[in-house]
């Protein structure tokens, strides 16, 4: 405790009186661990069943397969939802979405690239993620509240 007590960082790494303000009330959520799903974003997120996102996915395909038209294939399909970082990098869990690719294979990267780029410039940005020549759009984070908006912007990812 005496080398921590003289060590410079221990001055710009402790819990400050802001820290602890915004750390109770998130501490106090666990006191009612029967909601703490519901009022605790994060955990409700994680916890999300996966037939849930696949129900939403099917919901989904079709006003995104017209709003992206023929240039372009739409399909419901499994993954994984990588929610590490910091003390689990690597940890995953079993998700649903939606995996996009373009219909023929001519300039696959360059379309696909085009359309993460039109995904993130929307109104309220959509990100992706392209992997196995597909744009991959996870699904675990998009809540039923905020369905409505996302296929709002639909109209805004022309194939122009």
């Amino acid at each position: 405790i005496a080398q921590i007590k003289k060590n410079p960082l221990k001055r710009a790494l402790r819990v400050g009186k802001i820290t602890m303000a915004a750390l109770e009330p998130t501490l106090r959520l666990y006191l009612n661990p029967e909601t703490l799903a519901q009022e605790l974003t994060t955990l409700r997120l994680f916890t999300r069943k996966a037939a849930d996102m696949q129900a939403q996915a099917q919901q989904l395909l079709a006003p995104l397969q017209a709003a992206l038209g023929a240039n372009f294939v739409v399909e419901t399909a499994p993954m994984n939802s990588q929610i590490g970082s910091g003390a689990l990098p690597v940890e995953n869990l079993p998700s649903f979405g939606l995996k996009i690719y373009p219909a023929t294979g001519k300039q696959a990267g360059r379309q696909l690239s085009q359309l993460e780029t039109r995904f993130r410039t929307l109104p309220r940005p959509v990100i992706g993620r392209l992997h196995d020549d597909a744009f991959w759009l996870d699904l675990r984070c998009l809540e039923a509240t905020a369905q409505a908006e996302f296929v709002e912007q639909f109209s805004q990812l022309t194939t122009a």
